[in-house]
């Protein structure tokens, strides 16, 4: 068989050697970390640091899913200003909540958006229920209001 490959031409060898060590390499690589698509992986958005806040305590509450919805309800709410102020309801900050609902929830009115982002939180859960951030939006999208 030496003797064989002896008779073929010097380039074709090479040819024939780089295409066996090519098809080792491909048949022997791991596998791709890439190929597998990124199922079940959240894209999150900020702007600002109470957006950032938000995004953080979604995650400590495994529930970084519902971060897009509650984006968007406070951005329609407040555009995620903590001084917004609605003069006919008496609403107040990102959550835009009434002076009842900051009584309802036990927490006292504040400029602070942070704590207002708690309170959101909050009130949300009390009113739709755990995780039920998405619920929220959409009664807002049905209502005005949520």
């Amino acid at each position: 068989m030496r003797n064989d490959l002896r008779q073929i031409h010097p380039h074709a060898r090479l040819w024939i050697a780089t295409a066996i060590i090519l098809g080792l390499i491909l048949c022997l690589k791991p596998a791709s970390p890439f190929k597998t698509p990124p199922y079940g992986k959240i894209v999150a958005y900020y702007q600002n640091d109470y957006q950032r806040y938000a995004l953080d305590r979604l995650i400590a509450r495994n529930e970084l899913e519902q971060y897009p919805c509650l984006y968007e309800l406070w951005i329609r709410e407040s555009n995620w200003r903590p001084h917004a102020l609605n003069k006919n309801g008496g609403a107040m900050g990102i959550a835009q909540l009434k002076p009842s609902t900051w009584r309802n929830i036990n927490t006292l009115p504040t400029q602070d958006g942070y704590k207002q982002v708690d309170a959101g939180l909050k009130y949300i859960d009390r009113h739709y229920g755990k995780g039920a951030i998405c619920k929220a939006y959409a009664h807002h999208l049905a209502m005005g209001w949520y």
